[in-house]
């Protein structure tokens, strides 16, 4: 079922409680797969406390250091957000969301990453997505409860799968990368543009271009395995020119 393939990544949690009411807001929306990236406050008797009846989700959720290990098989990853970041990706309602998700999630996994209550998603954890969806809300207050946040863009990521019968899509698959794999790409490409003095110290901002742009092109593994051979031809060329 796809449903099982769409990760829920919660990012830095400040209060154990939210932890277990995100778990409980999953699994009524029939999501299992929770991974915690660096918690404040866990494991905790106040997060099973708050997920009730989905205590199993919370048992069977991952922990891990960084955002980079918990979506590394991941080949569709999206970060949830209230505003702009500088660093900005391509925007998406919460149904457009679904939809690639749902569609990422037939073959392969694919996450949703929510940032911490305080201060959300910072621009070093979204770098790893390639899209941004935002809940419509009052624009005098549009800031939503983390948990409120997961339970709503649960909901239509089932409500999207209930009524597309995304089980029975036979439509062609695109084989994407994982986010590991793209990021073993996006580490080759900025040794290669150091080695022919295209990057210089502290052009950050150029590199942070470059992924946003190939994260548009959103290449599929054969087309990121060219630009792969290019850059380890350029290598070469470079050792040769040595000689």
């Amino acid at each position: 079922m796809s449903l099982d393939n769409i990760r829920i990544v919660l990012v830095r949690t400040f209060h154990p409680g939210n932890i277990g009411s995100a778990a409980r807001s999953m699994k009524t929306m029939g999501l299992t797969d929770l991974a915690l990236v660096s918690p404040k406050d866990y494991p905790s008797n106040e997060a099973e406390k708050m997920a009730a009846g989905a205590t199993d989700v919370l048992a069977n959720a991952s922990i891990h250091t960084s955002i980079a290990d918990a979506i590394k098989d991941c080949t569709a990853v999206i970060a949830s957000t209230a505003r702009p970041r500088g660093y900005d990706l391509p925007e998406l309602t919460p149904e457009e969301a679904a939809e690639i998700l749902l569609n990422a999630a037939q073959t392969d996994s694919a996450a949703l990453i929510f940032g911490p209550e305080r201060m959300g998603l910072h621009n070093d954890d979204i770098r790893y997505a390639k899209y941004r969806v935002t809940i419509p809300a009052n624009p005098e207050y549009s800031s939503l409860n983390m948990a409120s946040a997961v339970q709503t863009l649960s909901y239509e990521i089932y409500k999207s799968s209930e009524i597309s019968g995304r089980a029975n899509n036979t439509r062609t698959h695109r084989e994407l990368p994982t986010s590991h794999e793209v990021e073993l790409f996006y580490e080759h490409l900025e040794t290669v543009l150091k080695d022919i003095s295209f990057l210089r110290q502290h052009q950050g901002e150029t590199l942070q271009r470059l992924r946003h742009f190939i994260s548009r092109a959103e290449p599929d593994v054969l087309e990121l395995n060219i630009l792969r051979g290019i850059l380890s031809s350029t290598q070469k060329t470079i050792d040769k020119n040595k000689d």
